[in-house]
């Protein structure tokens, strides 16, 4: 005899610890962490990137803002940081550092720059960093509700999320993996760089559902391979499409719908691009995410026209509000 169990919401990380946003973040600068706390209520929950370049003062990225802050970064500042953000042992870090960011844990992603260290016309180090983005990962549950309520989520084949840099791409694409794993849909997360699931020593602290597996630090190609071989998945999800959308689209008409998303600002750019080519002949819905103070917001939902291979219908021209308070993401 099976008893069902009672439903009880986990404990996603220690209550003592910020989970994700602003207070997470700063965590992971402690000579600026006092003056970074200081900053008033609304700048913290607007601020989507910490700048840091050396000689210059500290600034906070808002969506439309900016803000300095009085303390002046140093050389010295940069290199303690790294070797902060690599557990000191940079060595075990070196092709993250290669490929000019490194994730943290709960997902916030700190990017370099500095002088590449090339051979064969491909980066393999970067050395005397000037400076660090540190992107910061937030989860506003219900944010992907427009998009998901506007789909027939059983006729995915292969969902395309597009939107310029800072768009909330990866923050919809991951509350989209919790929304179909809710509707009882079996979801595999290939998550490359760690963003997704915000994994950490063994935890995940991503709401992503109950019925969501995680192939954490995957390549696309390999995680695919392995979903498909091993946990029978109904969707595969993965972030960020780039030179290996070639890998990805060999992957494609596997029987399994695919969730994906790239950086295009709009649906002629993501037509017209090598890089995603073999993709979009595989892709039967594409959505557009807005940015600025239309951050996160479906502002294009294309399907393609059943009577034209190559062409896509809006879907967003004869719909309507589908969904109604969806959550915002704040800008």
């Amino acid at each position: 005899m099976i008893t069902a169990m009672k439903r009880t919401p986990p404990a996603l990380i220690p209550s003592a610890e910020p989970t994700f946003g602003f207070g997470q973040a700063v965590l992971f600068l402690p000579m600026f962490k006092d003056k970074l706390l200081e900053l008033e209520p609304r700048i913290r929950e607007g601020a989507r990137e910490i700048r840091l370049r050396a000689g210059q003062p500290l600034s906070v990225e808002l969506i439309n803002d900016r803000i300095f802050i009085n303390a002046v970064v140093t050389f010295d500042d940069l290199k303690n940081l790294i070797e902060l953000f690599c557990d000191y042992s940079v060595h075990s870090y070196t092709r993250q550092l290669s490929q000019g960011f490194i994730t943290l844990r709960g997902g916030h992603r700190a990017g370099f720059c500095g002088t590449a260290v090339t051979e064969d016309g491909t980066v393999k180090a970067i050395r005397d960093i000037t400076s660090i983005n540190l992107r910061i990962a937030r989860q506003f549950k219900g944010c992907s509700d427009e998009l998901f309520g506007a789909l027939p989520t059983r006729d995915i084949k292969s969902l395309l999320i597009i939107g310029r840099p800072v768009s909330a791409k990866t923050t919809i694409l991951r509350d989209f993996a919790g929304n179909l794993s809710r509707a009882g849909f079996k979801v595999a997360v290939i998550d490359e760089r760690g963003e997704l699931s915000a994994k950490h020593a063994g935890l995940i602290n991503a709401d992503l559902g109950a019925n969501t597996d995680v192939l954490d630090c995957f390549p696309k190609r390999a995680g695919f391979i392995t979903a498909l071989r091993a946990l029978s998945p109904d969707f595969i999800i993965c972030d960020e499409i780039a030179d290996d959308g070639a890998d990805v689209s060999e992957c494609l008409n596997s029987g399994v719908g695919v969730v994906m998303t790239a950086h295009c600002g709009s649906l002629e750019e993501a037509l017209c691009s090598r890089l995603l080519s073999g993709i979009i002949e595989c892709t039967n819905y594409i959505a557009l995410l807005g940015t600025g103070r239309e951050i996160g917001r479906l502002k294009g939902l294309w399907r393609r026209d059943a009577k034209n291979e190559n062409g896509f219908s809006n879907l967003l021209s004869a719909r309507g509000d589908v969904v109604r308070n969806v959550p915002r993401i704040r800008a």
